[in-house]
């Protein structure tokens, strides 16, 4: 394929050549023709000056037509053939390409603009590739986890000469890996729906502390599992407008966070204040905090910090508090150090 475009383009510019020629030719013709014309002596015509007159125009046509045709090259058809050229690579999966302005930048035109926006759309492109990569590993490495727990705990069971106590135990184990494997499934649907959802979100009238009193009486019972105390700080009632169903995922993820870094016997805090055009949610814990590092891809897929903590989650949250956010304009701030435990917080229009 590769071949027949050289091919192509080497005949293109052969009679692209020719035909110059022949048209600076055609100018020396056409320029003798008034003094023919007005001769005395049609026999001038076929003088053997008119012959070195023809010879002469053949010249000059030649060189006229070389000098146009490297200028174009020069100008047009290198660049258009050096385009062409690293879109046929990056087609084949080469994002490594990388196109040089043609001018200096004094002297930039419509050609080193097109190269400069072919550049910004190649490196999306290997952002993208880069990003699904590493989601199908990251992805691949989250499902091996809870089936390798359920296969061998399996293989144990069908092994039998267990205990009952034991036989219970490992049966649990296998559900709640299990559970871990629906859930991250879920998750990944969930965030790949939020991810392509045109649609905007929706918009009704609900009562923002009901909706985070609601979420804090469902994880009682892993507050009380690690002895951890909860202090709040809200309004009797707060009116919004916005879409209750995605927000409630972000408060749950959130303090499910803050449930899971604070060590136990710790301190968790959730405040909300009002404004009068957004509201601000903040919950704080007094985990280990966070160095920049760790900050500055928290929101990534699949990105846990905290090697400590992967069996208890999947990377998928945050990066579904985020998406969120983003649909529904609000925004959220990160504060944190180490040692000094971390703080969240949510801004939301109301």
């Amino acid at each position: 394929m590769a071949k027949h475009k050289t091919n192509f383009i080497t005949q293109t510019s052969r009679f692209s050549w020719l035909a110059m020629t022949g048209l600076f030719l055609g100018f020396g013709v056409l320029a003798a023709v008034p003094g023919i014309a007005y001769s005395g002596d049609w026999r001038d015509v076929f003088s053997p000056y008119a012959g070195w007159y023809l010879l002469y125009c053949l010249i000059v046509a030649l060189l006229l037509a070389t000098l146009t045709a490297w200028q174009k090259y020069r100008q047009f058809d290198k660049p258009l053939r050096e385009l062409s050229a690293a879109a046929e690579k990056v087609a084949g999966g080469d994002y490594s390409v990388y196109l040089q302005p043609v001018h200096r930048p004094e002297k930039y035109d419509y050609l080193d603009a097109m190269f400069a926006n072919f550049n910004t759309m190649v490196a999306e492109l290997n952002s993208i590739e880069t990003l699904r990569s590493d989601f199908v590993a990251n992805v691949s490495h989250e499902f091996k986890r809870p089936l390798a727990v359920i296969k061998s705990y399996t293989e144990v069971l069908q092994q039998g000469d267990l205990d009952d106590a034991t036989h219970a135990e490992y049966l649990q184990t296998i559900n709640t890996a299990a559970t871990d494997l629906a859930e991250l499934v879920a998750n990944i649907l969930r965030l790949n729906k939020l991810e392509t959802q045109v649609s905007e979100p929706k918009r009704v009238a609900f009562d923002l502390v009901e909706q985070l009193t609601q979420v804090i009486f469902a994880s009682d019972p892993m507050l009380e599992a690690h002895a951890l105390n909860l202090d709040v700080e809200m309004p009797e009632r707060l009116a919004m407008i916005g879409d209750p169903e995605l927000l409630k995922v972000v408060w749950n993820n959130l303090l499910a966070n803050a449930i899971k870094f604070t060590p136990d016997y710790g301190q968790i805090k959730l405040s909300v204040s009002e404004q009068v055009n957004h509201v601000t949610v903040s919950i704080t814990d007094s985990g280990a905090g966070m160095d920049q590092q760790t900050q500055a891809h928290m929101f990534q897929k699949f990105f846990q910090g905290d090697s400590s903590h992967k069996a208890m989650g999947n990377g998928l949250g945050l990066a579904m508090v985020a998406q969120i956010l983003k649909l529904v304009h609000g925004q959220i701030t990160v504060t944190s150090a180490v040692n000094q435990g971390s703080t969240f917080t949510i801004r939301l229009p109301r």
